[in-house]
């Protein structure tokens, strides 16, 4: 018979130390002292798991061209290790050409419904082996993190030290990661801006150009803080430290990231492509007081003569109305900075804008609104048991459930945030630690908001001072966390619109 031999191993380091060599070796012997004629050799080195190799291909190239009678592999499990429907295609194709499957002692003819049974018993076994392959090969690797050795391909700025096991920083590369530090966090510049710094003094390691894509990595892996992190696909997380060698500090990463969530979602178009919305409260986390949505602060104008709204970023429908608040920042910029001197300058003016009196009537309010906000979390909770039940019992459809159970989750979260600071508030109040030195401590860093700073640096103290606020249609509160993360209200007005009329083209027509 005329014969193609078929080679077979999964990964280079079985082509150097293992069998491709002996495969070989034990075949051609075999064909020979079979008498059979040796037309062709085929040989992988890949995954059995796969139909699409290059090798194979050829192999079935050859089948379909006729030029051969029989596979000759020292082992079924070398063909094929695939699945069912890749299984399928492979034998149909050997058996419309008349083509067997040959293993040292076996003949296998796929028009032989015996004899592909057990060939099909063959390949699930081998199946059933890779798995259990693909199992201690994970279970290896998790093993390896877990005593704080590294596996995989790092970060060009390192390299991998057999001996310890680890990753060390290569010594011409350890400036990039400082130098983008400094950049993000010092001089407020964005991940575009930061590679064109880069590209002016360096390609990259691989000698590539630096692009937003590789700044963001950087700028978010744990790997430079010396941290190994990975995700299994049994939906384990092995988080290792000491693997790499420290690039930057664990603190700086995480100043990064807090960062890195002022910024998001706080430029709109208009704002990118006009160099940047420097705004006073742009890094103020802003949510509407009559939908519950995020406000962004949202650059119109020019770059020159900017114009600035609080505003949704997408109308949305509300209880049948579309809630679609956008209020000109002009009404409201200069009661924020008044406020701020107001509140530095006594007690009385701070009044204006705080409630600093620990009287009993307001913690009268205060347990009072505790119990209300417990009864309706725990009304939300029992909701939640009932919309299971339902879900459970066939009374409502999976997407339907899922979609509810998201919504009442998030009110849940909402609920329990809110009513930890009320506790921690009523704690505060009970132990009359909140009065007009404290607070007047805690403001000093606004003394001089509107005079030495410039917009980026207004901004960031603002975000410092105010990390949230709520924006209604005739006040902005802006909410800091004076004692122990409570929340501190600071009551701005917003201004009548001097400009209430705005035509559209359409409504002109």
């Amino acid at each position: 018979m005329r014969v193609a031999n078929y080679y077979r191993v999964s990964t280079k380091l079985q082509e150097k130390k293992f069998s491709l060599a002996a495969q070989k070796t034990e075949l051609t012997n075999y064909a020979k002292n079979q008498g059979w004629t040796l037309i062709k050799e085929f040989k992988d080195v890949d995954s059995g798991g796969k139909l699409d190799k290059d090798g194979l291909n050829a192999l079935l190239d050859c089948v379909e061209e006729g030029a051969i009678d029989v596979v000759l592999v020292i082992s079924q499990d070398r063909l094929s290790r695939l699945d069912t429907v890749a299984w399928e295609f492979l034998k149909d194709t050997l058996r419309e050409n008349q083509v067997k499957i040959a293993e040292p002692g076996t003949v296998v003819d796929l028009s032989d419904e015996d004899q592909e049974f057990f060939s099909d018993l063959k390949n699930l076994m081998a199946k059933r082996e890779k798995r259990s392959i693909v199992k201690k090969m994970m279970y290896g690797k998790r093993q390896r993190l877990r005593e704080e050795k590294g596996w995989g391909r790092p970060p060009f700025e390192y390299a991998y030290d057999k001996n310890t096991s680890k990753y060390y920083a290569k010594e011409e590369w350890k400036w990039v990661i400082p130098f983008i530090d400094d950049l993000y966090l010092n001089h407020q510049l964005g991940m575009t801006l930061i590679s064109q710094r880069l590209n002016e003094i360096s390609s990259t390691p691989t000698g590539g150009i630096w692009n937003e894509h590789l700044i963001f990595v950087r700028l978010t892996s744990k790997a430079y803080h010396g941290v190994s992190e990975k995700d299994f696909d049994n939906g384990d997380t092995i988080s290792v430290d000491g693997v790499y060698e420290q690039l930057r500090s664990k603190d700086t990463y995480e100043r990064i990231q807090i960062e890195r969530a002022k910024r998001t979602n706080q430029y709109s178009v208009a704002g990118r492509k006009s160099g940047g919305n420097t705004h006073l409260l742009k890094r103020t986390h802003l949510t509407c007081g009559k939908c519950g949505r995020k406000i962004l602060i949202c650059q119109h104008g020019t770059k020159k003569t900017p114009r600035y709204y609080a505003k949704h970023g997408r109308k949305k429908r509300l209880n049948g109305e579309s809630c679609d608040i956008s209020i000109n920042t002009v009404r409201f910029d200069q009661n924020i900075i008044n406020a701020l001197k107001d509140i530095l300058t006594n007690e009385e003016l701070a009044k204006k804008y705080i409630n600093i009196e620990n009287d009993e009537l307001e913690i009268k309010d205060l347990k009072k609104e505790i119990k209300k906000i417990e009864k309706e979390l725990n009304a939300l909770k029992m909701s939640l048991e009932r919309l299971l039940d339902l879900y459970l019992s066939g009374g409502v459809k999976k997407d339907i459930y899922i979609e509810r159970d998201k919504v009442n989750q998030s009110k849940v979260t909402i609920y329990e945030e809110n009513l930890n600071k009320l506790y921690r508030k009523l704690k505060m109040l009970d132990s009359n630690k909140l009065n007009y030195e404290v607070l007047n401590h805690y403001m000093l860093i606004a003394k001089k908001i509107d005079t030495k700073l410039t917009a980026m640096e207004k901004a960031q103290l603002m975000g410092t001072l105010f990390p949230s606020g709520i924006v209604y249609e005739d006040k902005i509160v802006l909410i800091t966390e004076v004692y122990d993360g409570i929340p501190i209200e600071v009551n701005i007005a917003i201004n009548e619109d001097p400009n209430p009329f705005h035509f559209s083209k359409k409504s002109l027509i």
